[in-house]
């Protein structure tokens, strides 16, 4: 089971609204690390850390293990369905926000599903990165990923 953590919640806090990774050779996958926040109630804020945060762009929704949803003891807004490579799953839907603390970096009021994940405890799908802009780089080998919200303008590439 995950840790779960109460705190006062400090409304002072600077958002930041960036996140920008560099790796030192290719990367064969884009990952993060982060804080799964549980909405606040009574002023106090709930969360558990996620050590593997998979950006995937040919996933359509953003989903969080259960493991998270069980150790924050998140509430399920609804029943859904997520079809992947390996056939149908049932699954709740639940709100939290992401928080990337080595960014400083917000991603506030996700709905996400919540599964049985084996090699992540998250996957960012497209509901979450359509919410900004996305840029993944190779220059001299190295890879370098930025992601910004909300969407500031058009990247073009000559």
């Amino acid at each position: 089971m995950l840790p779960s953590t109460r705190v006062r919640l400090n409304k002072n806090f600077k958002m930041k609204k960036s996140i920008t990774q560099k790796y030192p050779a290719k990367a064969e996958s884009i990952l993060s690390s982060c804080f799964v926040i549980k909405p606040a109630t009574n002023n106090k804020l709930e969360y558990c850390e996620a050590k593997d945060v998979l950006w995937d762009t040919g996933a359509t929704n953003t989903i969080i293990s259960r493991n998270i949803a069980d150790a924050l003891g998140l509430e399920p807004i609804q029943k859904a369905m997520i079809a992947g490579i390996g056939g149908n799953v049932e699954a709740y839907t639940y709100k939290i926000s992401l928080y990337f603390a080595k960014e400083g970096a917000w991603i506030k009021d996700l709905e996400v599903l919540a599964c049985d994940l084996e090699d992540n405890d998250i996957i960012i799908g497209m509901d979450t990165i359509t919410r900004g802009d996305l840029a993944i780089t190779n220059k001299n080998g190295e890879t370098w990923f930025s992601f910004r919200i909300p969407s500031q303008e058009h990247i073009e590439f000559e």
